[in-house]
């Protein structure tokens, strides 16, 4: 299909975090996403509006301490806006072709720029989901439907060659979920138990605040535990937490955030588990980017690497810059990689068909988040999760945002009325409804991805008017 790029317009939306996340060594309170609206025409003069959103969350793309946080802000601006002139310059070609024209065109002005690849495809993979989200519209064929006809012109085999001649199609699943369990984040200084909460921090606004909340409150069975490179005090926390879950049947991934710079300190916090906190050991079914991006894929750690693959599945997530990185983390004994929006779907589908080709039981395709919230950046995440048939998926924007609260009554009320099953009232605001640790997503199931243009230009701002101020 055809499709030819005819505007872009930015815009942004700031929101409050109802609490502090840490991880890594970043602590954030306070959240701005980035919004891309895409007009686009096909060949036989259709035509829709597409949206895509992403937080701008510079110090997880760039861990630079060295680099003051508003520049890589801008930076993570700027490789959107040499995306989008890139789709624009384009002309008319199909999804994968403009994908492919944004992607080059982020990664030569990263490279002359001295950006980090993962953080200069960033602006490739926003605008790849404002196209899909325009394409599907003007087709009236939701995301799954896109995938399934192969309308995208998608060629896995320009990033995997052992893939040539397999379609997407091939490896989906015959329809997409219509639920998915949420894997909890727990934050670094995230409150365990309910009397860890001074009188003075606790929240009473009608969300669980603690672990031990959401165990009860929401059921939750799957959880991501943060830990921070110091394999004493992250056993310490972990211990606790298995105290606090002991019993129940629940499923555990750690997530180091690049923390541990020595293989060996990460061994011994795994063999301090194995023969302290069994049960909890027993749970885990990943670790994910543990090392250090500068040492991850060193050749030299192979048999480091491979020690803790060993014990547990090992997967990249910062690590994974450039298209063919899942690849190579293969021969050092990797074998799972982060589905991450803001890291590309195309690219992320790769992967997956990947798995599919070499060996769907032992390799794997994990869906992780970038604090997704309401409406736009929640909603394509969710749907491209449900179209790749994985069941459970980290969710954090609705630990640390409050619900639908940072949303125009206009948009909290489509919200409400076209995705009941998400969403539940409560007051003149609505949360994610999480009911025995599941969330039900069927009726994102339209046209687009998931979107259904609930978008309300008149609650953000324009990129430019932020510029000014940041």
């Amino acid at each position: 299909m055809q499709t030819t790029v005819k505007a872009v317009e930015f815009y942004v939306r700031e929101m409050p975090m109802r609490m502090p996340f840490k991880f890594g060594n970043v602590t954030i309170d306070s959240q701005t996403a980035l919004h891309v609206a895409m007009d686009v025409e096909l060949a036989d003069g259709r035509s829709a509006r597409g949206w895509a959103a992403d937080m701008l969350a510079p110090s997880w793309f760039d861990k630079d301490p060295d680099k003051p946080t508003a520049q890589k802000a801008r930076e993570l601006v700027a490789g959107a806006q040499v995306a989008a002139e890139a789709y624009c310059a384009a002309g008319a070609d199909t999804a994968f072709g403009l994908w492919r024209a944004g992607y080059a065109a982020g990664k030569a002005w990263g490279t002359e720029r001295g950006v980090n690849l993962l953080l200069a495809s960033n602006g490739g993979a926003l605008m790849e989901r404002a196209l899909l989200d325009a394409l599907g519209l003007a087709l009236g064929q939701s995301y799954f439907e896109l995938l399934q006809g192969d309308v995208l012109g998608t060629d896995f085999a320009a990033i995997h060659p052992e893939l040539a001649g397999v379609a997407p199609g091939d490896v989906l699943p015959a329809a997409p979920l219509q639920a998915l369990h949420i894997r909890h984040t727990v934050g670094l200084v995230d409150p365990l138990s309910t009397a860890d909460i001074a009188p003075a921090e606790r929240l009473d606004d009608g969300l669980p605040q603690s672990l031990e909340e959401y165990v009860a409150d929401q059921g939750v069975r799957y959880l991501k535990i943060k830990i921070g490179g110091d394999p004493q005090a992250d056993y310490e926390r972990l211990a606790a937490i298995a105290a606090l879950i002991d019993g129940l049947d629940c499923r555990i991934t750690l997530d180091g955030n690049e923390q541990y710079r020595d293989a060996g300190d990460l061994l011994v916090l795994l063999e301090r588990l194995e023969a302290h906190c069994a049960a909890l050991y027993g749970q885990m079914i990943y670790i994910e980017q543990p090392l250090d991006r500068a040492i991850s894929l060193d050749p030299a750690l192979v048999k480091d690497i491979r020690a803790l693959a060993d014990r547990r599945p090992m997967l990249i997530d910062e690590a994974d810059e450039e298209l063919d990185t899942f690849r190579r983390a293969l021969d050092l004994g990797y074998t799972g990689v982060s589905s991450k929006s803001c890291k590309g779907l195309t690219k992320a589908l790769a992967n997956f068909a990947l798995c599919q080709h070499l060996d769907a039981g032992r390799y794997f395709v994990s869906a992780e988040d970038l604090t997704t919230v309401p409406v736009v950046s929640l909603h394509q995440d969710l749907v491209h999760v449900a179209a790749l048939g994985v069941d459970h998926l980290e969710r954090n924007g609705h630990h640390y945002i409050r619900g639908l609260d940072h949303l125009s009554a206009h948009e909290r009320g489509r919200c409400l009325a076209e995705h009941g099953d998400l969403y539940r009232a409560a007051g003149n605001s609505g949360f994610m409804d999480i009911r025995e640790g599941r969330i039900a997503i069927g009726s994102l199931q339209v046209p687009g991805m998931g979107i259904g243009g609930i978008v309300d230009t008149g609650a953000m701002r324009p990129l430019a008017s932020w510029l000014e101020e940041n």
